[in-house]
């Protein structure tokens, strides 16, 4: 490939394919709750004129979707193309950043674009970027960072170097996860050469020039220490200290979700690419070629800090498959050159295989969101001064109905009572409550139905199909979510004071 065709036209071949097939499959509105906030952010900026949060901060996500919303914003639209639209775009271009990082690290076009194809149709990445999330955009800023840094040391390009640095800091910005993969950058840049026989690690004098080494930290510093006083501060204090429920607590190493992570696993991916990733590794060892085995491998340890997330979902992992795609690749490639027809009918099975996964879901989604549609019903059927009963459904009550929605207290009898005076007193002045059929699953102990059931009637105003957005990289959940409005029952005295 390398030898006929430029690498222009593959860079464009990915992009334009990964752009199509995105947009061919972009799902019918925003899917998640991150994604619905995300939106609202860059609405609520144009609004305001100030930078708006998104879910845990993530300004960056918030600034680059302002830049792109920025046209739409002239015509009068809402954020929520734009921010689908969005993720389709940088899901295409992180696949672009894959093949030049791979190509830099490994100097091969075939490994380089045999890399693109296997992430571009990965089950738990290309179907999160049809719906609004920001993974293909801080994957881009990751990749990006890799590849400027690859390039600046190898060149000695302090300028490289420097961008290179801003672009890793700045991707945590877009998703605070992205901490995690810091070291490997520091790895990168050192890229320590490695001996058995005297046993040596050899690093370039290079990498301890002063104005490399300012060029390396400083920018970073900068960019972090911005974020940190801004926001990450309390986003850590709530995590470590506080340790909330509702932020990403990691749970130790090997922790009961790491199982949860490797069954998921073996849905998005056949399980048979992880030999080929062993050959991969093995095949570089053997061309002498010590320390991109050793850098991948150390990437693929990621998965014991993302796999064992107490939130854990799959598309946590889509960074942690990026080195198993390229040591995969280096084989294939290698065997390409032997025979391009065994070669090439590997590639396409686990293209295939990963792609007949989210296949249903995402022609499913494409024309009907569950969540949106939902959202509409109450609209529908409730009126402009309701107040919505709701837990995970309210973030998209909110956007696409323009309810007012308020949670339940969880497994609290204390907390539930006052809330139940809170809403008769509703009630009461006159304005309509209702509840959401998904807000009785959150009530594990039954306290929510028998403090509602003995204090208000509840009159079914209809039902819809509703898809629960909690794991919808491997599961497809389709479920009929009930709308109820609340009438008081008998004396308010008797059942709440």
């Amino acid at each position: 490939m390398g030898r006929t065709v430029p690498i222009s036209l593959v860079l464009l071949f990915l992009f334009l394919l990964n752009l199509f097939a995105g947009l061919f499959f972009i799902n019918e509105g925003l899917f998640h709750h991150d994604s619905v906030l995300l939106a609202k952010a860059v609405e609520d900026t144009y609004a305001t004129g100030q930078l708006q949060p998104e879910a845990r901060g993530r300004y960056g996500a918030v600034i680059v979707n302002n830049i792109i919303h920025f046209p739409f914003f002239l015509l009068g639209h809402n954020a929520d193309f734009t921010t689908r639209f969005s993720s389709v775009l940088f899901h295409s271009l992180s696949i672009c950043t894959l093949f030049l990082f791979a190509y830099e690290l490994l100097g091969s076009i075939m490994t380089a674009f045999f890399s693109g194809i296997l992430l571009s149709f990965t089950p738990f990445y290309f179907s999160p970027n049809t719906w609004g999330k920001e993974h293909g955009l801080y994957i881009t800023f990751i990749l990006l960072s890799f590849y400027f840094l690859y390039r600046g040391t190898d060149k000695n390009n302090i300028l490289s170097v420097g961008l290179s640095s801003f672009l890793a800091a700045f991707s945590v910005s877009i998703k605070e996860s992205a901490l995690a993969v810091l070291p490997l950058y520091f790895l990168l840049y050192l890229r320590p050469k490695f001996t058995t026989r005297p046993f040596r690690i050899v690093i370039k004098k290079e990498r301890f020039d002063p104005k490399t080494l300012a060029c390396l930290i400083l920018p970073m510093a900068a960019v972090l220490g911005v974020l940190y006083f801004t926001y990450l501060k309390g986003e850590f204090y709530r995590e470590i200290v506080l340790r909330d429920n509702t932020t990403a607590l990691f749970m130790g190493p090997f922790s009961k979700m790491l199982k949860v992570a490797f069954k998921d696993l073996r849905i998005g991916v056949p399980p048979v690419i992880f030999l080929f990733f062993g050959l991969g590794i093995i095949r570089m060892f053997l061309q002498k070629k010590t320390f991109a085995p050793l850098f991948l491998l150390a990437w693929l340890a990621l998965i014991f800090y993302f796999g064992n997330i107490e939130t854990f979902v799959l598309r946590y992992l889509d960074i942690v498959m990026i080195p198993v795609y390229i040591g995969t690749a280096y084989f294939l490639s290698w065997l390409h050159d032997k025979d391009k027809v065994a070669a090439n009918a590997i590639v396409l099975y686990f293209t295939l295989s990963m792609f007949l996964v989210m296949y249903p879901m995402l022609k499913f989604r494409h024309t009907y969101n569950g969540e949106k549609r939902y959202a509409l019903f109450v609209r529908d059927k409730t009126e402009p001064n309701a107040i919505i009963i709701t837990m995970d459904d309210s973030a998209f009550i909110e956007y696409y109905a323009d309810r007012r929605t308020t949670p339940h207290p969880i497994d609290d009898a204390g907390k539930m009572i006052e809330f139940m005076k809170k809403i008769r007193s509703y009630v009461r002045k006159g304005i309509p409550v209702y509840v959401t059929g998904s807000a009785f699953s959150y009530d594990h102990k039954k306290t929510f139905r028998k403090v509602f059931d003995l204090s208000f009637d509840m009159e079914s105003i209809g039902s819809l199909l509703a898809e629960d957005y909690h794991r919808p990289e491997v599961q497809f959940t389709k479920y009929n979510e009930e709308l109820l409005k609340l009438a008081p029952k008998g004396d308010p005295r008797s059942t709440l004071e």
